[in-house]
Order: C-alpha cells, then sequence, then structure tokens
C-alpha cells in the first residue's frame, strides 16, 4: 500500500500525523515499522538494538510532532531517520566494529506483489522457451503432443486419431518429451 502513495498523499498523511491525529501515527506505524524493522536488521544484525531503536523512533516522533518538518517521501524520511539512530546508538555502544554489521548477511525479502511479478516473467520466460523448442519439433511429434497435452485426448485416442498404433504414440511422446527436456534446461 505505502509503495503506491503518491508524494501528495505522503504529504497529506504527514501533516495530518504531524496535527496530532492518533489514526494517522497509527497508520504511519503500521504501513513502515515492519520493512523498517527489515532494514535495521540487514543493517546490524541484533534484532534488541533494531527493535529498540525502531521504537525510539516512533516514541520520538510522536512526541515531537509539532516541530518536525515537511516530507513528501515518509519512507525515505523515516529510513534516514532510523539509520542515523541506529549507527549513533552502535557508536555508542562501541559496537561499531562488529562482524555483523551492513548487510553483510543481508535478508532480502520479496513482497507479495514483486515476488508475484518476478514469478510471472519466469513464467512467461518458460514459455517463450517451450513454445520455441515445441516449435522445432518434427510435425508428428507436434501433433501427437496437441493431442496429448493440449486437446487432453488419451494415447488410444491420438492413436486412433493419427491411424498410427498405441505403441508409435508412446515411442513418439517419449522421444518429443526428451528433446524437450534437453533443449528447455539448456535455455531455461
Amino acid at each position: 500500500m505505502t509503495s503506491q502513495l503518491t508524494a501528495t498523499q505522503h504529504t497529506q498523511l504527514w501533516d495530518t500525523f504531524r496535527s496530532g491525529d492518533r489514526a494517522a501515527f497509527s497508520q504511519l506505524y503500521e504501513w513502515f515499522s515492519a520493512n523498517l524493522y527489515r532494514y535495521g536488521y540487514n543493517l546490524i544484525r541484533n534484532r534488541q538494538l533494531v527493535e529498540d531503536c525502531l521504537h525510539e523512533l516512533f516514541l520520538h516522533l510522536h512526541e515531537n510532532r509539532g516541530r518536525l518538518g515537511p516530507t513528501d517521501n515518509i519512507r525515505f524520511y523515516l529510513y534516514r531517520a532510523l539509520r542515523r539512530r541506529l549507527l549513533d546508538t552502535v557508536t555508542r555502544l562501541n559496537k561499531l566494529d562488529s562482524d555483523p554489521y551492513f548487510f553483510d548477511k543481508a535478508e532480502f525479502v520479496i513482497q507479495p506483489y514483486e515476488r508475484f511479478l518476478i514469478d510471472e516473467q519466469i513464467l512467461d520466460r518458460q514459455k517463450h522457451v517451450l513454445i520455441h523448442e515445441l516449435n522445432k519439433l518434427p510435425k508428428r511429434q507436434k501433433e501427437i503432443l496437441y493431442l496429448v497435452y493440449m486437446k487432453g485426448l488419451s494415447y488410444l485416442q491420438a492413436a486412433e486419431v493419427m491411424d498410427i498404433t498405441i505403441k508409435s504414440v508412446y515411442n513418439t511422446v517419449n522421444v518429443a518429451l526428451k528433446t524437450l527436456r534437453a533443449h528447455v534446461r539448456v535455455r531455461v
């Protein structure tokens, strides 16, 4: 939802929050806290420290809402504020030299919509490769695959339609599928 907000909607939500609207503050926390936590955890691999800094950030925002400046990109504002808070805390705690720092072992989480787009792109690529390889098969193999897999005929029915033996259908399907597997694995 937050990725779909326009600059105007960001500005309106932020200004509503700054004027003291509790629902706007709740919306900010609900929409941004999980992604902020993931970002903070990838930055500093310390769950407790990230949780503390995140809660301190939202507490600071709530307590100082009247003094906060305007923004047309809440995400940018919050990410920058959390990063500063984390780095200041780590420096203060003298843990700047710790191993788990700065995306060394980042866990990137793909959100459902992005995952859907990636899956769709992969599926489109696979379809393109499969169609290309199917079109390279001999006519007889294409016809049998079409009857069996696209039209749902049984092997016996395909044999009768093409006036060949059922053994020929099995053999032709087997050869066609082996050929497709070999070529599709190479291209995908």
